[in-house]
């Protein structure tokens, strides 16, 4: 469902891939992040509930045809496992970084998923790391990391070494509190969704303020602790409003456009499941009193723009992606 402050924003759904799974099923577990990959690859990191034995791991598979390809990862502190996976992104030989708060670190696998390395240490100086969050990397492929609890971002190479740095604790214009997701604009500006301060805050490449969207709510434009945030090629704004299990977008200039509630039908991999086992899963949905509200998000964390410009929302407590592309019209 789509509410639309003008017909020229309309944004319609496309599909639905993925369905609760456990580890060595189809499927996802409470999926936290999606990353993009050469060859239309998808990978999908799950970060399943706590009480979810070995139900940490990313699922790989190709979007357009949904074939899934395998998984790798598992729950425990190991080289190559997560106690609490956050994010993860490819870098352009399509090599996948993990971050994981309970670890303090990022993990590395090529894409066929084995481990190349990890790095990372607890800390608050320069390079060390305190609940690392979410992750993207720049035009030379450095890697900008959101360290949550230390209120800031960091740039390292891709093999750890610590850049730069900008934030500190606070409200003001540039300060963070607890921030969680993050992206790059076409142009290279960098988006962070202040998750406590209720806002996106957008900086330059070196980490110069240049403009705040939102403020607590849940009113039109209006956010509560938003969680990810995406730019497309028109540089149209794409936050997961998390408490309002919403995704909202903005106009490059930080002007509310729509909102996107969720408008999910069940997925090719749903569809699979239910006809291996139709009785005990048809029962299970015979007792529900409606279907409408299984279309809607809940706590949507993360949100990408593919290649062909479609968003993709993590439904992170339904298990699935659900996708949309902008269209010319509108009702």
């Amino acid at each position: 469902m789509v509410s639309s402050k003008e017909s020229t924003t309309f944004i319609e759904y496309v599909k639905t891939i993925g369905n609760a799974a456990a580890p060595s099923q189809i499927g996802f577990r409470n999926p936290v992040d999606v990353a993009l990959g050469p060859d239309d690859l998808v990978y999908v990191l799950s970060h399943a509930a706590e009480n979810t034995p070995k139900g940490n791991r990313v699922a790989k598979f190709t979007l357009e045809e949904e074939d899934f390809l395998g998984e790798f990862g598992s729950t425990g502190s190991e080289p190559g496992q997560f106690i609490w996976p956050n994010s993860l992104t490819t870098d352009q030989e399509g090599n996948l970084y993990v971050t994981d708060e309970w670890l303090h670190r990022v993990s590395v696998f090529d894409p066929e998923g084995n481990l190349l390395r990890h790095w990372g240490e607890e800390g608050d100086s320069p390079g060390h790391l305190n609940r690392p969050a979410g992750i993207t990397n720049d035009a030379e492929d450095n890697l900008l990391l959101v360290d949550s609890l230390n209120h800031r971002v960091q740039r390292f190479t891709r093999d750890g070494e610590f850049l730069h740095q900008w934030g500190s604790p606070g409200s003001g214009e540039g300060e963070l509190d607890t921030p969680w997701g993050i992206c790059l604009d076409p142009s290279g500006m960098v988006y962070v969704a202040d998750w406590r301060n209720d806002r996106i805050q957008k900086f330059d490449h070196s980490g110069q303020f240049l403009m705040s969207i939102g403020e607590t709510g849940s009113g039109m434009g209006h956010l509560s602790r938003p969680s990810g945030v995406a730019v497309d090629a028109d540089g149209n704004i794409y936050v997961a409003d998390w408490g309002n299990d919403r995704v909202q977008v903005f106009d490059q200039g930080g002007r509310f456009s729509t909102e996107i509630l969720g408008d999910a039908t069940m997925s090719k991999w749903g569809e699979e499941r239910l006809s291996s086992n139709p009785e005990n899963m048809l029962g299970q949905r015979r007792q529900a009193r409606s279907l409408e509200p299984e279309k809607r998000f809940v706590h949507p964390v993360s949100v990408k723009i593919d290649r062909m410009g479609q968003i993709i929302v993590v439904d992170s407590a339904r298990h699935r992606l659900q996708i949309f592309r902008r269209s010319s019209g509108g009702d």
